[in-house]
């Protein structure tokens, strides 16, 4: 290769790693952003609140004896601090209850009221946020002593918060456009002669650009959190201030007043991020939350951010001051509760990076080698199962982009058109009965045109049932939809699947094996990720959109890269026989008690456990519990990443002492031990406990991940189990793994059904879910009992 030729395709290689890298980063940057507006716009919204405190306390003690609202004086004097002060704030402004506006300050004739449906509650005295695309509202009710006779409405800018956290993430824009560039370098300098930068390189040099810009999104979020705290906890002092200043001003002695202790403990409730309030008197500690504090001199901690606002004037001989103490930590809990949702995204970009590169690691070689200058379908046939990555991982991370949030959407969609609860698993079953029903007759299909036709005629389908759920909210419509994705997943998985068995010479069977584990696993985990992270930025339609778009690019790019064939007959295995021979040997496989065994016990009960419990009771438990769409996203990553991990592990261990009984043994011992782990979650010890929800997302995490590694153990050595039955030895391996795939869909097809079922016998409670693993222990026994001897060759292992 010339050296002109070679400088030219290093160039290439750095060009297209750099735009991989600048898309993952700004995915990244996409994401935190979204996330600190959304967080720092609700410590403003608390600022704002307490800001208006200070105006309502002084009016409604007016206002109590039952003078009138429009007689109030001193309005401007209470408010010109804050809209002269503050510049999110840009009007505070007092209405009738009829509407008709008293009073008001700054912008107040230029910014109207929002109507109460666009209204979140945030207190029990009627408190609220109205918001609209440019403007917060922070509406407090004013009341006399019998009835509500006004409202407070302070108005904040949208346009100046997203001002300042833009000019914020600039610098951050910045450092990912750097951090892309120094990576292509690295991959320009690495790529060189016949090869391409080696995995090891990629992978440090991905992990360097990704570490530094999150590490610029971590400060940025800290300076923008911090200045978000203190701000509230300035306005939260001084509303507590104001509050209390009456006492000493009209010569009354704190200590003389009952109940100021409960005043301060009720204040700190409301405010959960205070850690102390107390007042102190000459520097001695009068009234505190904490009792103990009470008569010794206030002593600063360094680990609290310390705020004080003045009782008495300048030089009063009795000093008083109202001390309340926010801890440092506040903030940076703020930033910790993002940083796994960017060690997420990581893990996510982190795959996709590692298959691109595969990818054009593999082209590259072609190229090279010298491959690419015969025809175009010749060196596609040889990088066929390097080509055909993508395109598996692509569909099944589309897949899993909504699963974090779909059973939530659509109990909400049943619930807004008044159907049955029941209905919620409706969709749930269409997509998993079509799955199974399309398995044959997509086999069939692509004997005769094909498993490239196959696969894009599933991508097609599965395209329009996304599009259908981004466009139309109805039960039917989902149901549709869902049933349409379901064929097409099903008719794209036998494609893949035949595409592979095609192309794969024996010795490359195990790297086969590879690309359907890890595109299953791995987009799995990159699916929950971004699409729990996605959907608090544009909306579960939004995320059916990308999810459209995405298969849309995988259309063509099935279309550009993989080869032209038609599969033939010799080509196939033993299952890919006439419609009556395939049934004839799952009625063979019917009547074998061992495969019996092997399908009712643990490989139905799995599947069902997989898609009834994982994929739809966890996100509707853990959304009715108060976990974020993100952290459910995270818990399934959690399983899935389980699953990876004990499958590898036992398909060695398999292999090695023959023991798949045994392992299946463990496999339904440990699905029963992690169900009742989460379903102690929701029982009475824990849910009245003090500390209650951080034993509960422990209990929850820690279910998932032993169910991750039970379905490990099963999913690995089970295909190699049923073909060691008698009636495998007559009808063929092939022809029995292809059975047991097609039944195990039962499992698929009845999970959301009975879980739903138990839902609304017994409510919708993680308890629910402990009931199910006693079930599973006792599929366990009787499975173990049965116990005929272990016959495993260890010579047909199947990842799962």
């Amino acid at each position: 290769m010339s050296t002109r030729s070679e400088f030219a395709r290093r160039l290439i290689d750095a060009t297209a790693m750099f735009v991989m890298s600048l898309l993952c980063l700004s995915f990244l940057i996409f994401i935190a952003y979204g996330t600190t507006k959304r967080t720092y716009e609700q410590l403003l919204i608390e600022k704002g609140m307490a800001q208006a405190e200070l105006v309502r306390s002084p009016m409604e003690t007016y206002l109590r004896p039952g003078l009138p609202l429009r007689q109030f004086s001193g309005f401007k004097g209470l408010t010109s601090s804050i809209t002269d002060g503050d510049q999110t704030v840009v009007a505070v402004v007092v209405e009738a209850t009829d509407g008709d506006r008293v009073f008001s300050a700054g912008d107040g004739g230029g910014v109207r009221t929002l109507p109460p449906q666009s209204a979140i509650s945030m207190s029990e005295d009627g408190a609220e946020v109205r918001q609209s695309e440019s403007i917060l509202q922070v509406v407090l009710p004013l009341r006399n002593k019998f009835e509500r006779v006004g409202n407070l409405v302070a108005t904040m800018d949208r346009s100046q918060i997203d001002a300042r956290i833009t000019e914020e993430f600039r610098m951050v824009a910045v450092v990912a456009l750097l951090a892309s560039f120094g990576f292509a370098i690295v991959i320009f300098r690495a790529s060189h002669g016949s090869h391409f930068a080696s995995r090891k390189v990629v992978a440090i040099s991905f992990s360097t650009s990704f570490v530094i810009v999150a590490l610029a999104v971590i400060v940025t979020m800290i300076s923008l959190f911090a200045a978000g705290a203190q701000s509230k906890g300035r306005a939260l002092v001084n509303s507590l201030g104001q509050r209390l200043d009456d006492i000493p001003q009209y010569g009354l002695q704190l200590e003389q007043i009952d109940g100021l202790g409960d005043v301060l403990d009720k204040y700190r409730q409301l405010n959960p991020e205070i850690s102390s309030i107390g007042i102190a008197v000459n520097g001695r500690v009068a009234f505190h939350t904490d009792a103990s504090r009470i008569g010794n001199f206030w002593v600063r901690n360094s680990a609290q951010s310390e705020y004080q606002a003045a009782l008495t004037p300048p030089n009063h001989p009795r000093a008083a001051y109202v001390i309340l103490t926010v801890p440092k930590s506040f903030v940076i809990w703020q930033v910790a509760r993002n940083v796994k949702n960017y060690a997420a995204l990581f893990v996510a970009c982190a795959m996709f990076a590692f298959l691109f590169m595969q990818v054009a690691q593999a082209i590259r070689t072609a190229h090279n080698s010298g491959r690419t200058t015969s025809s175009e379908s010749d060196w596609r046939s040889e990088l066929a199962l390097d080509l055909v990555k993508p395109l598996y991982f692509a569909a099944v991370f589309v897949d899993h982009l909504s699963f974090a949030f779909l059973p939530q959407y659509i109990a909400d969609v049943v619930h807004q058109a008044g159907d049955s609860s029941n209905s919620t698993a409706w969709p749930f079953t269409a997509y998993y009965i079509c799955f199974a029903l399309t398995l044959i007759p997509a086999g069939r299909y692509g004997l005769r045109f094909g498993a490239r036709n196959l696969a894009i005629s599933g991508l097609f389908m599965i395209c329009a049932g996304l599009l259908s759920m981004a466009l139309v909210n109805t039960l039917g419509a989902a149901v549709l939809a869902r049933a349409l994705t379901g064929i097409g997943q099903g008719a794209l998985f036998i494609g893949v699947q035949s595409f592979i068995l095609t192309k794969a010479l024996r010795e490359q069977r195990t790297k086969a094996n590879g690309i359907i584990v890890y595109g299953y696993q791995g987009g799995m985990i990159s699916g929950m990720a971004i699409g729990s992270l996605l959907v608090g930025e544009i909306g579960a339609a939004g995320v059916f959109a990308v999810a459209a778009f995405v298969t849309a690019v995988a259309i063509a790019y099935t279309f550009l890269m993989l080869p032209k064939d038609k599969i033939s007959e010799a080509a196939l295995d033993d299952r890919a026989g006439p419609l009556n021979v395939i049934w004839h040997e799952i009625g063979q496989l019917l009547r074998d008690t061992q495969f019996m065994q092997i399908i009712l016990l643990i490989g139905i009960p799995a599947k069902a456990v997989l898609t009834g419990i994982v994929l739809f009771a966890m996100p509707l438990l853990l959304t009715g519990m108060g976990f974020a769409r993100e952290d459910i996203g995270q818990i399934t990553m959690i399983y899935a990443g389980c699953v990876i991990l004990s499958s590898t592990i036992a398909g060695h261990f398999a292999d090695r002492l023959q023991a798949c009984r045994r392992l299946l043994v463990w496999g339904a011992l440990l699905t029963s031990v992690g169900l009742v782990v989460i379903g102690t979650s929701g029982s009475s010890l824990i849910v009245t406990s003090l500390q209650a929800s951080v034993w509960q997302t422990l209990l929850i995490i820690l279910g998932s991940a032993i169910l991750g590694g039970a379905h490990g153990l099963i999913n690995a050595p089970v295909v190699t189990h049923i073909t060691d039955t008698p009636a495998a030895a007559r009808i063929g391996h092939g022809a029995t793994a292809a059975a047991y795939r097609f039944l195990e869909r039962i499992g698929h097809s009845l999970g959301p059904i009975i879980v739903s079922q138990l839902f609304l016998a017994f409510g919708t409670s993680p308890l629910v879910l402990g009931g199910i693993g006693g079930f599973m222990l006792v599929l366990a026994i009787v499975f173990h009992l049965s116990n005929p001897a272990e016959t495993t060759s260890g010579q047909n292992r199947e990842f799962a």
